[in-house]
């Protein structure tokens, strides 16, 4: 009867040595390590709060602005198209800017391990997902500071081609508690 006190009590305080406490908030950024064609994209940052001792409720946003880039002209063929004096015909092409935003709930589950979901706005009609779990991990600022490996599943909501499918890899976030 000693033995499960004691391991009894061992579960309890390994469980919550970590805790993440009712009230706390958090600020996190990280990305992809592995997510095929996400780009410039794949990094994110959110806002989180503890609503109760080990679950956070975060929100992120993500504004990118418009600009214009050049490109070299090109006829039905592929060929680029030159001048008189042989330099290549420029063209401008203007991308407009977005806004997404998203929401996410994570738990800790056991001590510092954690899962995660995910939905957010993309450029499809459909909303993101992804699922994560992952550890955090104690860097320093009497442990307020975390890295954060995670295996990340995610399906984008677009609709086709080779930004739309679901993805396997691993994932990576520094976050701060205060």
């Amino acid at each position: 009867m000693r033995k499960l006190t004691l391991f009894a009590l061992a579960l309890c305080f390994t469980a919550f040595s970590f805790a993440q406490n009712q009230g706390q908030w958090s600020f996190g950024a990280g990305g992809d390590f592995t997510a095929p064609g996400a780009g410039d994209d794949n990094f994110n940052a959110n806002v989180g709060y503890f609503a109760i001792d080990g679950l956070m409720l975060s929100f992120s946003f993500n504004m990118t602005m418009d600009y214009e880039s050049q490109i070299h002209a090109v006829d039905a063929d592929g060929n680029h198209l030159l001048a008189e004096d042989g330099t290549h015909i420029m063209g401008t092409v203007t991308t407009e800017g977005g806004f997404e935003w998203g929401a996410a709930m994570r738990y800790y589950a056991v001590d510092n391990m954690f899962v995660e979901a995910e939905m957010s706005t993309g450029t499809g009609e459909d909303p993101d997902l992804y699922f994560a779990g992952g550890v955090s991990l104690p860097l320093g600022f009497e442990d307020r500071l975390w890295f954060e490996p995670m295996l990340k599943f995610t399906m984008p909501g677009e609709e086709y081609g080779e930004m739309s499918q679901n993805t396997l890899g691993l994932a990576w976030a520094f976050r701060y508690t205060f």
